[in-house]
């Protein structure tokens, strides 16, 4: 088998396997804020991924990191794409709060995956994020490494016959569909529009009709590893994978306290969208660090990853 190495970033590719892609944001930072940022990254991924023939497999979007398990044809393809995925969700995520600077680290992680055991393995990784990080018990019942959608069309709202749909929300799975079908990726002011005008059970309902219209997923691919979605499930709840290719920065403890954060800023102080406060005056920010340390109990670190603030000693958190 032929082994290729991209001269530009010395990236080990291995052709026709798969590949394992870690992003992380420039400095340790948080990434994911609101319910936009997870579908307009979605979208922008999705649709960049057919824009180069790149079968995704997998996708788990975290807090502050992204790993994807692509296929590509070569090396520059897989580079190409990861630079257009990132570079445009960067501009639409900055361009949205008036936010400038990098967002994303400038180098990916990535590493090839031959042979059937370690391609269970890394599946089973991938889909474990959450759990690892305490966001969910089991694997599936995370709505953002989207193995759910692999067997329902709505996991994450009630059904509802489409003859019972408000005006709006018929409205926006129109706008949806038709984006989906012309290969266009939906921005912030197109998501906000829409899931302003729906709320309750209706805007789950059009997170997931987005999530189905822009799949950019090879199921068939995937389950190869698997006898079906049911057994690779069942091995997610018994072993969380492993990865051992990829130097993937970790930090300890539950990234739920994000979460908590996260709910605090958005229903008790209503600022909307929460990553707005990314872009606060440093004195704002130090009051709401002292309010977020009171009220949700998490450390100086994660307060300050979670406000992008610079540490005692001026440097961005680690």
């Amino acid at each position: 088998m032929e082994r290729k190495t991209s001269k530009k970033r010395r990236r080990r590719f291995v052709c026709h396997e798969c590949n394992h892609v870690y992003q992380k944001t420039a400095d340790g930072e948080l990434l994911f804020y609101d319910r936009e940022d997870y579908l307009v990254c979605y979208t922008v991924l999705s649709v960049t991924a057919r824009k180069y023939g790149v079968e995704i497999l997998e996708v788990c979007f975290m807090v502050d990191h992204i790993h994807i398990l692509l296929y590509a044809e070569t090396c520059e393809i897989m580079a190409d794409f990861m630079r257009d995925y990132t570079s445009v969700f960067a501009q639409e995520y900055n361009e949205s709060i008036g936010r400038t600077g990098q967002l994303f680290h400038k180098s990916y992680g990535s590493a090839p995956k031959s042979g059937d055991k370690r391609m269970r393995s890394v599946i089973v990784y991938i889909g474990n994020n959450p759990v690892e990080k305490k966001l969910c018990v089991n694997a599936e019942d995370y709505r953002w490494n989207f193995l759910k959608y692999m067997v329902e069309s709505c996991p994450f709202s009630e059904w509802k016959p489409t003859n019972s749909y408000s005006r709006p929300l018929r409205r926006a799975k129109k706008q949806v569909k038709t984006m989906a079908e012309l290969g266009l990726y939906l921005n912030y002011a197109k998501v906000r529009s829409m899931l302003s005008t729906v709320s309750g059970n209706e805007m789950e309902l059009l997170t997931d009709f987005i999530v189905r219209a822009y799949s950019p997923f090879n199921e068939k691919r995937i389950l190869a590893y698997y006898e079906n979605w049911e057994q690779m499930i069942h091995a997610m709840h018994s072993t969380t994978g492993s990865e051992y290719d990829i130097n993937e920065r970790f930090y300890s403890g539950s990234d739920q306290v994000y979460m908590n954060m996260i709910r605090f800023v958005r229903d008790v102080l209503n600022l909307n969208p929460v990553r707005q406060v990314t872009v606060m005056r440093q004195g704002q920010k130090m009051k709401l660090a002292e309010l977020l340390r009171h009220k949700t109990g998490a450390s100086s670190y994660q307060i300050r990853r979670f406000l992008q603030m610079r540490d005692p000693e001026g440097a961005a958190p680690k």
